[in-house]
């Protein structure tokens, strides 16, 4: 049976469904310059290795984090991690990397990659942070500004307890 529900007192992380996609683009607006579409969100939803999550707190209709990643031949890929402006800084975006780790370890990964904006040193920093290596860049990754990407990588051994 298939977890689609994690009670974190007092927040509730669950699985995104096709009927979220109004708030979770709302909250994907408040996140990025960039945000992605809806319908970049519902083929996303559809993809049988994607795992996308929301997290509520008590009291919020609204989410106000999400993370959304892949696990697929002993591999997870971190695609987004998302915390709306008016809660960070709260340890929520380590709170559901250190979760992904988890399930992606129970799903068979080995080891975390990402890739991030070379400018976005907040991101680099929370990564850095959570045990993450720079193992490469790539040149010209992002289409909006022709930006590098770092990419990022850790092995999930590192982490199990």
């Amino acid at each position: 049976m298939r977890i689609t529900q994690v009670d974190f007192a007092p927040r509730v992380l669950r699985e995104a469904q096709p009927e979220d996609i109004g708030p979770l683009l709302e909250l994907e607006r408040a996140c990025f310059d960039d945000p992605w579409t809806r319908d970049a969100f519902l083929q996303e939803m559809a993809l049988p290795h994607a795992e996308l999550w929301m997290l509520f707190d008590e009291g919020e209709g609204e989410p106000v984090a999400y993370i959304n990643f892949w696990v697929s031949v002993g591999e997870v890929s971190l695609l987004n991690v998302a915390v709306r402006p008016s809660f960070r800084r709260q340890g929520l975006a380590g709170m559901l990397m250190s979760w992904m780790e988890a399930l992606g370890r129970e799903q068979g990964g080995e080891s975390v990659f990402l890739e991030v904006r070379r400018s976005n040193e907040g991101a680099i920093a929370l990564y850095r942070k959570a045990g993450f290596s720079q193992v490469g860049i790539r040149k010209g990754y992002y289409s909006a500004g022709g930006e590098d990407a770092v990419v990022m990588s850790k092995a999930l051994e590192e982490c199990a307890s």
